[in-house]
């Protein structure tokens, strides 16, 4: 999935200072908008992700880390 650039960006946060590319693939640079304590960003799956969405397989959600945040997945009605 790829990110989608935002209007109303309130930060962009980048790749930890400890995170090694070659290792672990490239961090690209996310945009997000704070909004009541939430960091929202926007994905837009590729044609073979949608498809395989529609084919009935899942949606995966990866944190580095040892502790699981709170999250929100959903989609968008724009």
């Amino acid at each position: 999935m790829m990110s989608i650039p935002l209007l109303n960006v309130t930060r962009r946060l980048g790749a930890p200072d400890n995170w090694d590319h070659s290792a672990h693939g490239i961090c690209h640079t996310l945009e997000i908008c704070d909004v009541g304590g939430w960091m929202i960003s926007l994905w837009q799956p590729s044609p073979e992700e949608l498809k395989a969405i529609v084919d009935g397989k899942h949606v995966v959600l990866m944190i580095q880390g040892t502790v699981h945040p709170v999250v929100s997945l959903s989609v968008s009605n724009k």
